[in-house]
């Protein structure tokens, strides 16, 4: 967790660096949209926008996966909790000897 921590706040500080050397403003023209802004935002903007993209393109697979998971969690959930001494850890039954 710390290294994801520690490498967001490295891109970010690039963000902000990569910002501030590029103030130029430019032209966007899509279809019937146009807007004019600085380079490193328009740039920003566009990567976030493909992060999301990728991120919604791999939604269906993780739903898919996470249907299938609770389907075995359910076939799995009875037939566990019908085993006599399944509950104890090491699989011992309650019986002594």
């Amino acid at each position: 967790m710390r290294f994801g921590l520690i490498f967001s706040l490295i891109i970010a500080i690039v963000a902000v660096l990569f910002a501030l050397q590029n103030p130029q403003t430019m032209d966007v023209n899509l279809l019937f949209f146009e807007t004019r802004g600085s380079t490193a935002l328009i740039l920003m903007l566009t990567f976030a926008l493909g992060i999301v993209v990728g991120l919604l393109s791999t939604l269906p697979k993780q739903l898919q996966a996470r249907r299938k998971l609770k389907k075995l969690q359910r076939q799995i959930g009875p037939e566990s909790k019908s085993s006599p001494g399944s509950s104890r850890p090491g699989g011992t039954s309650g019986t002594t000897e």
